[in-house]
């Protein structure tokens, strides 16, 4: 059973236990596929309320890279504590802080700071949560105090977030909207803009505060692919951006820095008022959506979606389709003369309407990427304890996948345990502390939760999860289930044999070497994780050649098993002939 550790705060003490363990349909017990690892809360600031504002909001993204231990991920914060005023368009910010990225080493129910990384702007000045000019919100920032704070150019808002394998960082941004390339140190390297035509000029339409959330990096590491938080504010949009079912998805090529693809992926606004918060990659083309609201309780909408872009229209490319135009002051692809986000927005029976939305959007010749189920993180963490003990957070915004997808890790935003102010407070703002939560009693905290996705009960996977097929037949590695259009390195006793390469339904062979006498591991990885294994143990040498040209004949295994992940053949299924 995992344990729930006590929350250590200035303000207060929170501990609470796991309910017993709980069954499905007779099934192994949920606790023994999750695991919640707690972070520290160093105060920032106490306030003159007595409010604490703690160093704990690291899970804005969440991100494993390629080789590193499966216990080490990178969080990222925003651009730091705030809250909304009682006046429109003012914010406050009430401490100075520089948003950052930490690695984190997740054991024994605990997130270990191991590094905190400082993000600092190409001038060598540090990044921070004020208004950049460049892109401004229509916002004003003020101090605790109610003091206005200047517009600065290294201000940004970091959300999504890629630990690239060559040890630098990518760094998508809500306010422009940017993508910013950051080495090892935190300093900028490069930016992508939409002000410069580095990234779709349309994306200036951003709703604020809701740009790109969620960045990610395809496993053959050629593919950066970010996520528009909410619909676009184009100049012929009607109404609000938030009832338009649609976000938008970018794909850029990481050698060029040049974007290749534009996609929409369907809301499910007719369930919620959801919005997206991460995208993270399983294969090539196919992706994890982190779809969510903002509340907190059983009857909450926080879902994993599996998408593949493979299937869905690219509409960077206005020629494509049929009698669409392109204006980027008009927010971009142009069908009957309207944006994408003016067309559905005008129809009244399509906003909050996926369903409405998607059928006018295939009438002109455009495909949304759809989602099928993968987790539903909401009815996982209250189905494993229906006292709201486990993972009961408002925000999940980041989503890693290790072994193929088997396993996924969240993290959630915890807003460094403020949730707004005394309505009416100022000079100095009151700032009220945020629950853990429904729990009132207990000040939100950042936290992960690592999910096994093959040691859940079957009722607690969506049908957009497939549990990985491995199996060594006649001197060939045969997989199944695996992402479509993505290579897989198989290995032999820690010696790469060559990339297995999935077919556009997932299927792939590869065919491995004659083999010495004695036990052979046989591995499937994918971005250095491994995602199935073999053990094969092969009894005799290859005979030579026959004299008539005819094959050698194949040695044969005396016994073959494997490990959990996935599950192996039967015994009256294990190969007579093989490696």
């Amino acid at each position: 059973m995992r344990r729930y550790l006590a929350l250590g705060l200035a303000t207060s003490t929170c501990a609470a236990a796991l309910a017993s363990p709980l069954t499905v349909a007779s099934a192994a017990p949920i606790d023994t596929a999750i695991q919640v690892y707690t972070g520290d809360a160093p105060v920032l600031a106490t306030q003159p309320d007595g409010v604490t504002i703690t160093d704990s909001g690291f899970g804005s993204a969440f991100a494993h890279r390629n080789g590193d231990p499966d216990d080490t991920y990178y969080g990222l914060t925003d651009r730091g504590p705030n809250a909304d005023s009682d006046t429109e368009d003012v914010k406050i910010e009430p401490v100075t802080f520089q948003p950052a990225i930490a690695k984190f080493r997740l054991q024994n129910g605990h997130m270990t700071l191991v590094k905190r990384i400082g993000l600092i702007a190409k001038d060598g000045v540090p990044m921070n949560g004020a208004v950049n000019p460049e892109a401004s919100t229509g916002e004003t920032i003020v101090d605790i105090n109610g003091t206005a704070i200047a517009p600065s150019h290294a201000g940004i808002d970091s959300e999504g977030l890629v630990a690239a394998p060559d040890g630098t960082f990518w760094v998508s941004d809500e306010y422009g909207p940017y993508v910013v390339h950051v080495d090892a140190q935190g300093h900028e390297i490069s930016r992508l803009k939409p002000f410069n035509g580095t990234l779709p000029r349309e994306l200036a339409f951003r709703t604020p505060n809701r740009g790109m959330e969620g960045l990610t990096l395809t496993p053959d590491g050629t593919t950066l692919v970010g996520v528009m938080q909410s619909a676009l504010e184009t100049p012929d949009l009607s109404g609000s951006s938030k009832k338009v079912p649609f976000v938008r998805i970018v794909t850029i090529d990481v050698a060029s820095g040049k974007t290749t693809g534009q996609y929409l992926y369907q809301l499910h606004l007719s369930q919620a008022k959801t919005s997206v918060s991460e995208i993270t990659a399983l294969g090539n083309h196919t992706l994890l959506i982190d779809e969510r609201d903002g509340d907190s309780g059983p009857d909450t909408f926080k879902r994993l979606y599996r998408i593949d872009l493979s299937k869905a229209t690219n509409i960077n490319d206005a020629s494509s389709i049929p009698a669409a135009t392109y204006s980027a002051s008009r927010g971009g692809l142009l069908v009957d003369g309207k944006s994408l986000e003016g067309l559905i927005s005008a129809n009244k029976s399509a906003k909050n309407n996926e369903t409405t939305a998607t059928e006018i959007l295939n009438s002109h010749g455009i495909k949304p990427a759809v989602g099928e189920l993968y987790l539903d993180v909401t009815k996982l963490v209250w189905t494993a304890d229906p006292s709201g003990k486990t993972f009961p957070h408002d925000k999940v915004e980041g989503v890693a996948v290790t072994h193929g997808g088997a396993t996924v890790t969240v993290s959630n935003d915890s807003d460094f345990g403020i949730n707004g102010i005394v309505q009416g407070s100022k000079n100095p703002f009151q700032l009220v502390e945020k629950h853990f939560g429904t729990d009132e009693s207990c000040q939100d905290i950042g936290e992960s939760m690592k999910v096994s996705m093959d040691s859940l009960p079957e009722g607690l996977r969506g049908p957009g999860y497939r549990k990985a097929g491995f199996s060594v037949t006649n001197r060939t590695v045969t997989a199944t289930n695996l992402e479509p259009d993505t290579g897989y390195v198989v290995t032999v006793d820690g010696s790469t044999l060559g990339t297995l390469m999935a077919d556009a339904h997932g299927s792939g062979v590869l065919r491995l070497p004659f083999l010495t006498p004695g036990s052979h591991k046989v591995v499937l990885s994918l971005a250095q994780s491994e995602v199935a294994s073999l053990t094969v143990k092969s009894v005799s040498t290859p005979s030579p050649t026959p004299t008539n040209g005819s094959p050698a004949p194949h040695p044969k295994p005396s016994n073959t098993s494997g490990t959990v992940r996935p599950s192996l053949p039967s015994a009256n299924q294990l190969p007579h002939t093989g490696v």
